[in-house]
């Protein structure tokens, strides 16, 4: 995918925006991988990963190329994105991932600060079943938990790091607040999905709206992959590449169980989906950032622009691409005006659906119109 000028910019505006929206809050899938390469996505330029589920997801919304996400790492990045707030405005910067002794403060002080409110939080009080399935790495200690943060069902790690294959691995995965001891499919990211469709299953949950947060691990480090998986991705001869490859693939296989889970239930068309990447590729995991310079970790292209999609059937024209400018802290924003609700506190991000989004291309605009004359 690559961008368009900036007329067709102004014409996808008015596409996805010249809709009313329903008087039926939308329930809302939030899908967030970790450590993906820009590039890494059919949709995104690959010709080696297969990513069906992803691609048809592209096609059945609006691709955005030029987004962006708050920090070029994981836990700053996951406060922003629900909080809709710059994590530097509430001295949130690094990651949360040295042992205790290594803090010069108290390590249960650390985590998302209880003054911030979540994108659980507001819609939660607004009537919403919420769930959080997969990576909170927001804070361990019992005040950060994320059912003290607004998720009604919380099954996943604290942490930032878990092995693939949990019943070998000595890190806890927890539904609620107990440990899983038992485990529907011996690889996480099937599992975390299977926790997902049970969860949507409950007669409560599907009486209201809803609000998933799929906070997939996936293509995180470490490197691991099913047999079955591996012999999916044979071409590729770098056995790095490889396994990402698979795991991008088992990623892949989870969100269109999740699509066709919606479909099943009658619930595709009432159902707001955005899929995002919480930073740019690693070093570590073989990723690609395509045309991108930088990686995880550094605030060049690489490390902090990543891949989006947004669909919402009746609302946002299929088949779209668009370059306009698109930050992880303005979906908080775009997802709560689009459940009709209000923010009850300041964000910095903008309703991407919304007039200021307007006004951010004219700004744009007049800057390339600068450009040019001088």
């Amino acid at each position: 995918m690559f961008p368009l000028p900036f007329a067709l910019i102004v014409c996808w505006i008015m596409t996805w925006t010249v809709q009313a929206a329903s008087s039926k809050p939308p329930n809302i899938l939030l899908i967030l991988a970790d450590d993906m390469g820009y590039g890494d996505a059919g949709f995104a330029g690959s010709q080696y990963l297969r990513t069906p589920q992803l691609d048809a997801l592209a096609d059945s919304g609006v691709v955005c190329t030029q987004a962006y996400v708050c920090s070029p790492i994981c836990s700053p990045s996951r406060a922003g994105l629900l909080t809709g707030r710059d994590p530097r405005r509430f001295g949130y910067q690094a990651n949360l991932n040295q042992a205790s002794h290594a803090y010069a403060t108290r390590k249960d002080l650390l985590g998302l600060p209880s003054g911030e409110h979540t994108l659980a939080n507001h819609l939660s009080h607004a009537g919403y079943q919420t769930a959080l399935i997969g990576k909170w790495h927001l804070g361990t200690s019992e005040r950060f938990h994320p059912m003290e943060r607004g998720f009604g069902f919380f099954c996943g790690m604290l942490g930032g790091s878990h092995g693939y294959f949990p019943q070998q691995d000595t890190h806890r995965i927890l539904r609620n607040r107990k440990p899983v001891t038992e485990f529907s499919s011996p690889y996480l990211t099937d599992f975390f999905t299977d926790e997902a469709l049970r969860w949507l299953d409950r007669p409560n949950v599907q009486k209201t709206p809803w609000f998933l947060f799929m906070s997939y691990n996936a293509p995180h480090g470490p490197l691991q992959a099913t047999e079955e998986d591996l012999k999916k991705v044979s071409h590729i001869l770098d056995p790095k590449r490889r396994t990402y490859a698979a795991m991008m693939f088992a990623l892949d296989r989870s969100i269109g169980r999740l699509v066709q889970w919606l479909k099943t239930h009658g619930q595709r068309e009432q159902t707001l989906i955005v899929f995002l990447s919480d930073n740019g590729g690693a070093t570590n995991n073989a990723s690609w950032n395509g045309p991108l310079s930088g990686v995880k970790g550094c605030l060049k292209e690489g490390g902090i622009r990543i891949p989006m999609i947004i669909r919402w059937p009746g609302k946002v024209a299929p088949g779209q691409v668009s370059d306009q400018l698109a930050m992880s802290i303005d979906l908080c924003a775009t997802i709560l005006a689009a459940a009709g609700i209000e923010a009850p506190v300041p964000l910095h991000g903008v309703n991407l659906f919304g007039e200021e989004i307007k006004q951010r291309s004219y700004v744009f605009a007049a800057r390339d119109k600068m450009d040019e004359t001088h």
